[in-house]
């Protein structure tokens, strides 16, 4: 058993990266659907993509430039949600986007970087932002249950298209 999840890894976190995206879609609100698009868009998607199309690795092949662009994109939209959001999932998911990128510094900088250590260190926080993904829309859901409906958005944000169309207004 542990030997099939161990190969389809990857696969199983398309799939339930898909799912929980969907879920936050569905029952979330504007942080949580911008923080799913975010997560899908620019994390899950370009890998799956790739790994479909069979390049070979995106990590250290020709297209690790681009890998490295999409992990700086997704930081910068965490980021965004995280300053205007009215929760605080999204500050972790900012920071384990942060350790990602600190992985590529590492790369560029040094001379000798364990292929194993890069791959664990650039990859690797995907799997906690999924759980905090999940956390956050579960912390959502139970906030609402309890509460009824609160506010999405910190008051002055500066983007109130943009926070509208996750919104769902």
């Amino acid at each position: 058993m542990f030997e099939l999840i161990s190969i389809s890894r990857a696969e199983l976190q398309y799939i339930v990266s898909l799912l929980v995206g969907l879920a936050m879609l569905r029952w979330g609100a504007g942080p949580e659907r911008a923080s799913a698009f975010n997560f899908l868009a620019f994390i899950i998607m370009p890998v799956a993509v790739f790994r479909f199309v069979g390049s070979g690795a995106m990590l250290f092949g020709a297209y690790a430039g681009l890998y490295v662009l999409f992990d700086v994109v997704a930081f910068a939209g965490f980021m965004w949600i995280a300053l205007n959001a009215n929760r605080t999932y999204p500050l972790w998911l900012a920071g384990l986007q942060l350790v990602a990128i600190g992985a590529h510094g590492a790369r560029a900088l040094g001379d000798v970087v364990s292929p194993i250590a890069y791959v664990i260190l650039a990859i690797g926080p995907s799997y906690g932002q999924l759980l905090v993904l999940i956390c956050g829309l579960a912390a959502h859901c139970r906030r609402r249950r309890g509460f009824g409906s609160y506010r999405d958005w910190r008051s002055g944000h500066g983007l109130p298209r943009l926070a509208a169309v996750f919104s769902g207004r």
